[in-house]
């Protein structure tokens, strides 16, 4: 098995696959918790078990962050953030090679917050009805096309189109 730390996480799990692995499974290494959208938008920290010659049976499971952001130094929780989604994996079965994806519909619904007098964009200022901050990949109202908040790290993440429907991003 190769080693895939430092590998953009959608070609690690493919070329894991095409390597005949039984099950791949991948979990935010922050603190955040944060749900996979988007495999194209992470980078491989670390892998169990580690590169070597393994079984195509082997189990592989990677610690994952943003493809922006540093594995030494993944993004910690604040006290504003309590995100309470688990990460998220993808086990087994076939992968498609025609390079398109499916996922259910997330981040539907929200409201906006406009306190202050701040000129700093607020801590998730635009929120899902749930009460969450939005992540980068998820689908955004057409209400918020053109926005800009932030994610719970406090990264900036604009609504625009993107992948065929308007999504938050980078």
């Amino acid at each position: 098995m190769s080693s895939y730390v430092g590998w953009n996480l959608q070609k690690a799990v493919a070329d894991a696959r095409a390597h005949h692995v039984k099950s791949v499974s991948y979990a935010d290494a922050s603190e955040l918790r944060r749900t996979v959208v988007h495999t194209y938008n992470w980078k491989v920290c670390s892998q169990t078990p580690s590169a070597g010659v393994h079984s195509t049976a082997t189990k592989l499971a990677f610690k994952i962050v943003g493809v922006n952001e540093s594995c030494s130094y993944p993004p910690r929780a604040t006290s504003a953030s309590t995100s309470g989604s688990g990460g998220s994996s993808s086990s087994g079965g076939s992968s498609s090679s025609s390079g398109s994806s499916s996922s259910g519909g997330s981040g539907s619904g929200g409201s906006t917050s406009s306190g202050g007098s701040s000129s700093k964009t607020q801590l998730c200022s635009i929120r899902s009805n749930a009460g969450n901050c939005y992540h980068a990949g998820q689908f955004c109202r057409n209400s918020d096309v053109g926005a800009t908040t932030t994610d719970a790290a406090g990264r900036a993440i604009t609504c625009g189109y993107q992948s065929g429907s308007n999504r938050w991003h980078y």
